[in-house]
């Protein structure tokens, strides 16, 4: 496996240079779920995994779910002209088709699509980010060839307590938000809503004839719910309710408004259930929706298009200890998909019938992390997916890995059925994407510092593209992204103090090109300083030069965001929450002819019991 790049050499200088920066105790406290599908330390993960708390996302002030994940290493995103216009990741070069993104454990999709809508999920509603780099379809099944975004909303623990927040900012933007949670007796408990407005900006670029001048507002309100029962010791039912319903307006007509309204749904039933001293079970049914209606040209008396996807799932899932030899994760999975459309696809269901375990070992100063998954999906049939980590410890804050694994992606129902319609029409001959990853890790930890290097290479066969004259997509023999991403936090003379870049080459290795909207070197650096009752935060948010097309005739520029932010205590109970954005109004581009927000600000205030 080849991993040569120019950039390597530097940034292991750096991750010298980080590593000596401190020497606090190793912190070992910190655990996630998401790598594993069980409850596990974060510095025993055999995975590339970063995880956001609820201080850095109550501090990101205005920025979006995108923009917040964009700030972490090996991600990138893509917007269609602002706040609550489409919103997409790419995971170490994968697209959004590529990258399984959970609430609360429930996909929250697009079947037509492929893509999860992050521009409707609102901040103020989330607890807690889990983002999982590197092919998981033997966990999580289909599309996680990129990886998996998992978002946790609020939970109740402690005494009953109310929250609220108000802010208002540049556009026209104003929130507000309230919430109650808490434990009494043996029910824990979450309510909370959260409602989002903004005037917007002229989303599309005045370059363009269809070009229209007005302003494109966003307006969505979010309410999620949860509520956990101990029926015994041992013994839980967990419900968690998600519903985001959003109004935006877009440029599609020249002289009219068009607009969208959209609902997203996620709800789950969970029984948890101790049935042996290391024996733990879950049983969970969820349910999810992704609607969209599109109004265009003026006409809001009737919808120009409906999409509709509703998902029902069944999982179970047992946790097994077993004991000095590690622990045993298994599990079945039933999935059914269905298409309500204004489109006349020819078919609209589909199920995938699916079977997982996964293997966790310490032995000494060897770690094993493993997975094996075969999903039988109704259109296309089996396929097995697995992975294996190996990872050494040589010593205290150390973490040697080396992993291998292999993911696909299922083509959505636009790739497949889409009818003929001004000349374009989808291919029901596509195959499944399949992808083999190969990775080297060096991680070292101690106290509140950390450095992480990471070098990938993943061949990804029958990739999905549209061809040369735009009249359907095709499959293509294969694509090659092979990049590094270095990572580190630490503490400066009271300064905390996190930064990372990546490195990467896509490319088509049929013609040789970069693959559309990859760039080759991206990063940020984040920055905050406690004073008595006020912490200040700096960021800055950069990337290189994009190709807009697979032959790479035409380019986004490189950019570079600064945001600057203060909260300060006014008493116990109450924070105020500033924000500057875009600080040297850059005009930029991630998407070919449309707009980013300049320079922009927001204030608010935050009450918490």
């Amino acid at each position: 496996m080849s991993f040569s790049n120019k950039p390597l050499a530097t940034l292991v200088a750096l991750a010298c240079a980080q590593a000596a920066m401190a020497n606090q105790p190793v912190t070992l406290d910190e655990v996630v779920v998401t790598a594993t599908r069980t409850t596990t330390p974060v510095a025993k993960v055999l995975s590339d995994i970063t995880v956001l708390g609820r201080e850095e996302i109550a501090q990101s002030g205005n920025l979006t779910v995108a923009e917040l994940l964009s700030r972490e290493a090996g991600v990138e995103f893509y917007s269609n002209g602002g706040e609550g216009k489409s919103s997409n990741l790419m995971l170490r070069g994968a697209t959004a088709k590529q990258t399984v993104v959970l609430i609360d454990g429930v996909r929250v999709v697009s079947a037509t699509s492929g893509v999860t809508s992050l521009e409707y999920l609102n901040p103020d509603a989330i607890e807690r980010i889990e983002i999982l780099r590197g092919p998981a379809s033997s966990l999580y099944g289909a599309d996680a060839i990129g990886g998996v975004v998992q978002i946790f909303t609020k939970r109740g623990s402690g005494a009953p307590a109310l929250s609220a927040n108000v802010g208002v900012g540049a556009e026209g933007k104003r929130v507000v938000g309230a919430g109650i949670s808490g434990k009494v007796d043996r029910t824990a408990f979450n309510l909370a809503f959260s409602h989002n407005r903004t005037d917007g900006i002229s989303a599309r670029s005045n370059r363009l004839s269809t070009y229209n001048p007005d302003r494109d507002g966003y307006e969505n309100t979010t309410y999620t719910a949860s509520v956990q029962h101990q029926l015994a010791p041992g013994h839980s039912l967990n419900l968690t309710a998600f519903q985001s319903e959003s109004l935006n307006e877009y440029d599609s007509s020249a002289k009219a408004q068009d607009e969208a309204d959209s609902r997203l749904v996620g709800q789950s039933l969970e029984l948890k259930n101790r049935l042996g001293e290391r024996w733990n079970s879950s049983l969970r049914y969820s349910y999810s929706a992704d609607k969209s209606l599109n109004y265009t040209n003026g006409n809001f008396a009737k919808a120009s298009s409906l999409f509709d996807t509703r998902q029902n799932e069944w999982q179970w899932q047992n946790d097994l200890d077993l004991g000095s030899a590690g622990q045993l994760a298994l599990g079945l999975v039933n999935t059914e998909q269905h298409v309500l459309s204004s489109t006349a696809f020819t078919q609209t269901r589909r199920s995938v019938n699916a079977a997982f375990a996964g293997y966790q070992g310490e032995f000494g100063a060897h770690r094993l992390q493993g997975s094996v998954r075969y999903d039988d999906n109704s259109q296309f049939g089996g396929h097995r997916t697995g992975q294996i980590g190996y990872g050494f410890v040589p010593a205290a804050g150390w973490l040697l890995r080396v992993g291998y694994g292999t993911a696909f992606k299922a083509p959505t129902f636009n790739d497949l059925y889409w009818p003929l319609a001004f000349g374009y029409q989808g291919n029901p001959k596509l195959k499944p994407e399949e992808a083999r990853n190969r990775e080297l890790s060096a991680q070292w930890r101690q106290g509140g510092s950390n450095v992480k290097l990471t070098a990938f290479d993943n061949h990804i066969d029958n990739l999905i593209v549209g061809n040369a004259n735009f009249s359907s997509v095709d499959n293509i023999d294969q694509a090659r992204i092979i990049g590094q991403t270095l990572e580190g936090s630490t503490v400066i003379a009271g300064v905390n103090l996190s930064a990372n870049v990546t490195s990467q080459r896509a490319r088509d290795e049929k013609t040789g090109k970069t693959l559309q909207y990859r760039s080759k070197l991206h990063g940020g650096v984040t920055a905050s300083l406690g004073l008595d009752r006020a912490t200040l935060s700096a960021e800055l948010r950069a990337a290189g030069k994009r190709p807009t097309s697979a032959a790479n005739t035409e380019y986004l520029r490189g950019y570079g965001v600064v945001n600057l932010g203060a909260d300060y205590q006014l008493d116990k109970q109450w924070t105020l929450n500033t924000k500057l954005t875009n600080v040297g109004d850059k005009r930029y581009e991630t998407v070919k002819d449309y707009n980013q927000p300049g320079r922009g600000w927001f204030v608010g205030v935050r009450y918490a019991q």
